[in-house]
């Protein structure tokens, strides 16, 4: 969250005052804090002070509550509806953006106005981001599945009983060997989220392996329709020539635009080829829709057939093609 804050703003403040904050620090004794480790990375990758209140002392936090019950009555209410986190934080900026439009309640000037006086005492920020990343060392079970927490994520069979690397990120969970492979990149889980967390691209190439058990396969429903119809027609090895074309894809584009982009193809009524799969899954992956994809504009070939008064050959033979 405070990367991402940095970033909106374009600097990087000095000092931070944190309350009672577990994710960074740990009081241990009255006058004693330690900090915890992905925190200490983080000030030493920003250069900044980090200052920690006293427990019970809510003088020393001057009017941070109440700034924090201003944005809660005015931007959480009526409760917001988002699709995710991420969203909901650019959502959130955007607001305040606005909100420093308006006159600060004391001065006679705008909030972002008096901002820009805070912006003068402040770093220019480093030229590389901060990986707020936390690794941790598990072990696969016998089905390819870690457990971190009360969360369970799937690496996939081929990594059953493999020690991996497990990158606990604030929306996404990365997997890697010990010599840095990439395993799978998951969604991280909050709350009272039940089952195993999982992508459909890992079980492609055991799907690839054994192309009868796409039948029963837990990811089939992840597949569109029209895609999963089409696989559900194949014989063996054209299954399996398509799990390999959708793997190699995905590696790439990710595994919604390879399928997406699949779907679109056939669609269109024509065969997938690596080709035209690939370049349209960049498309979608890019942020472009399958539906976007402009048709074509065949008005050009009224210039080449327009006569010397401007009417083309259609319109003067009445609308008849020539």
């Amino acid at each position: 969250g405070l990367v991402e804050i940095f970033e909106h703003i374009g600097l990087v403040p000095m000092v931070l005052v944190m309350d009672n904050a577990t994710g960074a620090a740990h009081r241990t004794a009255w006058d004693k804090i330690t900090i915890v480790g992905l925190f200490q990375l983080f000030l030493e990758h920003y250069r900044i002070e980090a200052r920690f209140c006293n427990p019970r002392s809510g003088w020393e936090k001057g009017s941070v509550e109440n700034a924090v019950g201003f944005l809660r009555r005015n931007l959480m209410v009526p409760l917001l509806n988002v699709e995710s986190y991420a969203q909901l934080s650019k959502h959130l900026l955007s607001r305040c953006d606005e909100l420093g439009n308006d006159k600060h309640y004391r001065a006679d000037e705008s909030v972002n106005d008096l901002f820009e006086e805070d912006r003068a005492g402040m770093r220019p920020l480093p030229r590389v981001r901060f990986d707020a990343v936390d690794w941790q060392e598990r072990r696969a079970d016998k089905e390819g599945v870690i457990q971190v927490g009360s969360y369970r994520y799937l690496a996939g069979p081929a990594w059953r009983s493999w020690p991996l690397l497990v990158g606990l990120r604030a929306f996404d969970v990365e997997i890697r060997t010990r010599d840095g492979r990439k395993v799978a990149s998951l969604p991280r889980a909050y709350g009272e989220q039940a089952g195993t967390v999982r992508s459909p691209s890992s079980l492609l190439p055991a799907l690839a392996r054994k192309p009868r058990a796409w039948g029963e396969s837990p990811v089939r429903g992840d597949f569109p329709e029209g895609l999963r119809t089409l696989i559900d027609a194949q014989d063996s090895a054209r299954r399996k020539a398509t799990f390999r074309l959708l793997e190699r894809v995905g590696a790439a584009c990710g595994f919604d635009a390879a399928c997406k982009a699949a779907e679109h193809i056939i669609g269109q009524g024509r065969p997938i080829d690596e080709a035209a799969l690939s370049i349209m899954a960049r498309r979608i992956a890019s942020g472009e829709a399958p539906a976007d994809v402009p048709a074509p504009d065949l008005s050009v070939y009224d210039d080449f057939m327009k006569t010397g008064d401007g009417d083309t050959l259609k319109e003067r033979e009445g609308g008849k093609d020539r």
